[in-house]
């Protein structure tokens, strides 16, 4: 810049010194210590040893071991899928036998009459059957269930696993008081949420039933409905609301106090087995 300015006839010192002011930073040669090392900080350096590359980091929680369930109940069984195919078989292997077409004819009348009402009654009850949700349980659970597992998870598990007749869904009379369907305060019956499943797992260390309700339900509704899950599925829990992507989980956790344990049943907590049979009533 001082050169240029030299060259120039009629530039002045002072306006020499102002285009000095506003020129550009004097030129510094860079080093080449300087230049390797910015190198080397912005390029990583490959490793020889492909076993030193760094490895993804692996989550510390072990996978959940869930067992099956061994236990044998004659609930557990559809009876119309035992009836209607035995009375269809009498009803149809009769009708043959009663027009010569099939051999046994001297008994044809006696499955005519027995093989009929067991075909009827089996097409009712698989109609009208309710089918169990899944259950799943860890082994932790499992081994402590009978150590902490209060009357009213007992009951839960043991209903909602098993065929039911005439009810539209599980737990239907307790979401009905819990919900309060078409009533003041309540929510309609087309919205109610559904059970789709139950876990059984340890949360930290206390036995703890989760209801898996599928539901659209807004959060707000649930939590204020949270104390009335507590009460009525209690005494002996803690009920804990987690939010997922179907709807809702409900865990009944086991307090540690021992309450609930007694033995017995508490009633009116789900519907009679059977329409018609008297509702229970709340202790």
């Amino acid at each position: 810049m001082t050169t240029i300015c030299k060259g120039v006839a009629g530039v002045s010192p002072a306006k020499h010194a102002a285009l000095r002011s506003y020129g550009p930073a004097p030129f510094r040669p860079i080093s080449v210590a300087t230049r390797s090392f910015n190198r080397q900080r912005l390029v990583p350096r490959a490793s020889a040893d492909p076993q030193t590359q760094p490895k993804p980091a692996v989550s510390p929680s072990a996978p959940v071991e869930y067992i099956e369930d061994t236990e044998f109940n004659i609930s557990k069984v559809s009876f119309g899928s035992i009836l209607t195919p035995a009375g269809s078989f009498l009803l149809v292997y009769g009708f043959g036998a009663y027009f010569a077409l099939l051999p046994g004819g001297d008994v044809s009348s006696i499955m005519l009459v027995y093989g009929f009402p067991m075909a009827v009654l089996g097409f009712a009850l698989s109609y009208a059957q309710l089918k169990p949700v899944p259950c799943r349980t860890t082994k932790a659970a499992f081994e402590q269930r009978a150590a902490q597992c209060t009357d009213i998870q007992k009951q839960i598990r043991e209903d909602v696993t098993r065929f039911r007749y005439g009810d539209e869904q599980h737990l239907e009379e307790a979401l009905d008081k819990i919900f309060k369907f078409n009533k003041a305060g309540g929510i309609a019956r087309r919205v109610a949420p559904v059970l789709t499943g139950i876990r059984e797992e340890l949360v930290e260390g206390a036995y703890s039933l989760v209801l898996e309700f599928e539901s659209s339900l807004e959060m707000s509704k649930w939590e204020e409905r949270q104390p009335k899950f507590q009460s009525f599925f209690g005494p002996g829990i803690i009920a804990r609301l987690d939010k997922t992507d179907k709807g809702m989980d409900v865990a009944l956790i086991c307090d540690g106090s021992g309450a609930g344990r007694t033995g017995k049943e508490k009633k009116d907590v789900l519907p009679p087995l059977l329409p018609g049979l008297k509702a229970r009533q709340q202790d």
